[in-house]
C-alpha cells in the first residue's frame, strides 16, 4: 500500500515494487502503465555505463537517446539501472536501485501557494552540460560536448548557432520547502525535474 505524505505545494507518493515494475517495463518497451500519463514527457536515466535521456511519443512509448547514439548513451535495462525520472509539468515519478531492488516515488504539484508565502516552490533552471554540437539532430536528440570533451545526447534540436544567440538547453527544476516551527528557517523538503527547453540568455 502507498504511503503519501504532504508538504506545501506538492504531495510525494511512495511508490511499491509492483508499480515501480511497471514503470520499468514502460521505458523498456513495454505498454504505459493503466493510468493517464499524458503529463509526463521527458526521461532522464542515470545508469552504469552512462546518461540517457528520453521523451515522449504520440502513443505513450519512449524514445531514447541510446536508439540513436548507442555508443555514448546506454540503453536502459533492469540491471543496468541506478536511477530515473520521468517528469513533466504536473508530477515527477522517480525510480532509484537498492539493496533489495528498487523503490520509487512520485511527486504531484498541488494547487498554487500564495506568492508570499514562504514555503511557495520556487523554480530553478540549470544549464545542461555542453556547448557545441558535434552531430546533427536525429529524431529530436543532439549531440553535444564541452571544450574538455565530455558528450551528451540532449533531447532537443540544437545548432551550434543556438549558443552563440545565447539559447542554452536548459532544465526547468522545482523546489519545494517546509519551515521550521520554532526558528522560521526554511529549508528545501523536496525537488523535482519539470522540463526541458531552451533559455534564452
Amino acid at each position: 500500500m502507498s504511503q503519501q505524505e504532504i508538504i506545501k505545494g506538492c504531495t510525494i507518493e511512495t511508490l511499491d515494487h509492483v508499480a515501480c515494475q511497471a514503470y520499468l517495463n514502460w521505458v523498456i518497451g513495454s505498454v504505459a502503465p493503466g493510468e493517464n500519463l499524458k503529463d509526463i514527457a521527458w526521461l532522464l536515466a542515470h545508469c552504469h555505463d552512462g546518461v540517457t535521456w528520453g521523451c515522449i511519443n504520440d502513443d505513450q512509448s519512449w524514445r531514447t537517446s541510446s536508439m540513436f547514439f548507442s555508443d555514448l548513451c546506454p540503453c536502459v535495462s533492469e540491471s543496468n539501472l541506478l536511477e530515473i525520472r520521468l517528469f513533466g509539468a504536473k508530477r515527477e515519478i522517480m525510480i532509484w536501485r537498492t539493496d533489495t531492488g528498487f523503490s520509487g516515488r512520485c511527486l504531484y504539484d498541488n494547487p498554487e501557494l500564495e506568492h508570499n508565502d514562504p514555503c511557495h516552490p520556487d523554480d530553478e533552471i540549470r544549464i545542461l552540460l555542453g556547448d557545441q554540437v558535434i552531430e546533427k539532430t536525429i529524431e529530436g536528440f543532439t549531440r553535444v560536448r564541452t571544450k574538455s570533451g565530455m558528450e551528451q545526447a540532449i533531447p532537443l534540436v540544437c545548432a551550434d548557432n543556438d549558443y552563440t544567440a545565447g539559447r542554452w538547453p536548459s532544465l526547468l527544476m522545482r523546489h519545494y520547502f517546509v519551515q521550521d516551527d520554532e526558528t522560521g528557517a526554511v529549508r528545501v523538503a523536496a525537488s523535482r525535474l519539470v522540463n526541458v527547453f531552451k533559455e534564452v540568455k
